[in-house]
């Protein structure tokens, strides 16, 4: 009976390894979990659907309005991102909500259980909310296209323009950045209204009073150029064709050239996120 016994007992010992093979955690299985989160989530859907309603509807409509011969013309596709800023606030509630809900809630907890490491939940979270974002964008410039060109006719423009693809995944990194900035502020205050709040002061109420100042001194221009607002630009429109902002590199007078506006904007996203990142693995859930 030894031989038999000795056997089972290898078979137990495979078994049990298997299984904590089985159980052990990676930062691809946390994506996966992050990801089914996300998608069972109902502010998920809502966010992404007013999100392509707001930016390829507003988008659209301006393109359409523009084409006619007395306006843009077939230069109309510059009005395509328009709609890009009222995006940019949607996909910041959701990259509040993606902590913040757990705070609530108290699944945090329940994540921390599962995967202890916070690292890997903190990147897990931040990998999927950007993906996501980022697909929102660019599939809300492309609806804008598709929307608007049969309405067109002979103006619509070319999908093979390197410029209207510029858009495209300029808008999807902007998105991707600003869910980033929202998800790293919800981390820092955990408080769904509290990171919304700061993230939309920071993106557009700032600017109002700093536009009005800048009108008597020259550095409240200088402050208003590197908010997340104006630099955000730089990365919605890479090729600075819509008209809407131009840099240094054309006008000597102005304060910043498009290549240190777009890392700029990377420090807002970058800085809240890192801070974000600290307190999270420091503090107590």
């Amino acid at each position: 009976h030894a031989p038999s016994t000795e056997s089972s007992m290898r078979s137990s010992r495979a078994a049990a390894r298997s299984v904590t093979a089985s159980a052990r955690q990676t930062l691809v299985r946390a994506v996966r979990s992050e990801w089914i989160k996300l998608r069972t989530l109902r502010s998920t859907w809502v966010t992404a659907v007013i999100t392509l309603v707001m930016t390829t509807g507003i988008g659209a409509l301006a393109t359409v309005i523009t084409s006619k011969p007395e306006y843009f013309g077939s230069g109309s596709w510059k009005m395509a991102i328009l709609g890009a800023p009222f995006g940019q606030i949607i996909v910041a509630v959701l990259g509040a909500l993606v902590i913040t809900g757990e705070y609530s809630s108290g699944q945090i907890r329940s994540t921390l259980a599962a995967v202890p490491r916070r690292t890997r939940v903190f990147a897990a979270k931040s990998l999927v909310i950007a993906i996501w974002s980022f697909l929102l964008g660019v599939i809300s410039l492309l609806l804008s296209w598709l929307v608007a060109a049969p309405f067109m006719g002979d103006e619509a423009p070319s999908f093979s323009d390197t410029h209207i693809v510029g858009f495209i995944w300029g808008t999807g990194l902007a998105f991707a950045g600003i869910a980033l900035l929202s998800l790293g502020m919800g981390y820092l205050v955990r408080s769904t209204a509290g990171a919304i709040t700061v993230v939309v002061v920071l993106l557009f109420i700032i600017s109002i009073p700093l536009s009005l100042m800048a009108m008597k001194w020259h550095w409240a221009a200088n402050v208003s150029s590197v908010m997340p607002s104006s630099v955000v630009q730089s990365v919605t429109d890479p090729f600075t064709v819509s008209g809407q902002t131009t840099w240094a590199d054309t006008n000597p007078s102005l304060f910043l050239t498009h290549t240190q506006a777009v890392l700029i904007f990377g420090a807002w996203v970058l800085v809240p996120l890192i801070a974000g990142w600290f307190v999270f693995s420091k503090r107590d859930a």
